[in-house]
């Protein structure tokens, strides 16, 4: 069996999650990966490196690998995971940047070796390039929604959570919490084409789809929503209250093959 349930977080500060660097203007993703929500909304129960330091050799092997999130957190201990947090608006559509939901801040960087914001040190040595000096940074306004799926074969994973519960996420931790949660349903298995929400898969998985849309794509991962081009094994949720709204939806195994599966 697998159960689900929806989520509706909200930030309550400025939200940064870089997707993007054009020189020096960092612009920002407007949701989260699904790695980043059992992160946060386990509280890294699960990561595999407690009091150890990470070998970085290790690290950017793994680095390469489409699995690198399983090398540091042992997700079958805590069988729970996410579809993507998509940042909506009031009616549950993901969210425009616009006005009022995006702004810019400037930065200046200084040399850690001398305290200037120069491209050259007096001792005649350059920044690295790698370094800018200057730049803005776009962040998401707090007390934005943000929405999610959490699914586990372990009915007692998704029960523990509550109205108003607090989590950290991101580099700069920012706050979320919980302001609405919708009932815990057990979910139907079944063999047919479905339509899904929108999901985080790899570039190679897009041809498994005869249409989709596209929410934002890395080199990583494409997050998509559409209809399978072929019959697959998928779950169908029905009837999930949250808001005023009424849900349903399917997710196709494989989403789920070698996470909690």
């Amino acid at each position: 069996m697998l159960y689900a349930r929806s989520f509706i977080m909200r930030n309550c500060g400025r939200f940064t999650h870089i997707s993007s660097d054009f020189g020096s203007q960092y612009h920002t993703h407007t949701f989260v990966t699904s790695e980043a929500l059992y992160a946060s909304l386990t509280r890294g129960a699960t990561w595999k490196h407690e009091s150890k330091f990470i070998d970085l050799k290790s690290d950017a092997e793994k680095s390469l690998s489409a699995d690198y999130f399983f090398c540091d957190y042992a997700v079958n201990e805590k069988p729970l995971w996410f579809t993507p947090g998509v940042f909506v608006d009031r009616n549950l559509k993901p969210l425009q940047k616009q006005k009022k939901v995006v702004d810019k801040s400037n930065f200046n960087v200084v040399d850690e070796d001398y305290p200037s914001t120069g491209g050259t040190r007096p001792d005649g040595k350059s920044r690295g390039y790698y370094c800018p000096t200057y730049g803005t940074i776009e962040a998401i306004l707090p007390n934005h929604w943000m929405f999610t799926w959490a699914m586990s074969p372990d009915v007692e994973e998704l029960e523990c959570f509550r109205v108003n519960q607090i989590f950290m996420m991101g580099k700069k931790q920012t706050m979320f919490q919980i302001i609405q949660l919708s009932q815990v349903l057990s979910g139907k298995y079944s063999v047919d084409i479905c339509q899904t929400p929108y999901i985080q898969v790899s570039p190679l998985d897009i041809k498994t789809f005869a249409n989709f849309e596209v929410l934002a794509a890395t080199a990583r991962y494409m997050l998509i929503k559409g209809e399978l081009r072929n019959a697959e094994p998928h779950w169908t949720f029905e009837n999930a209250h949250i808001r005023k709204y009424g849900y349903s939806f399917s997710i196709p195994e494989f989403y789920l093959k070698n996470k909690i599966l």
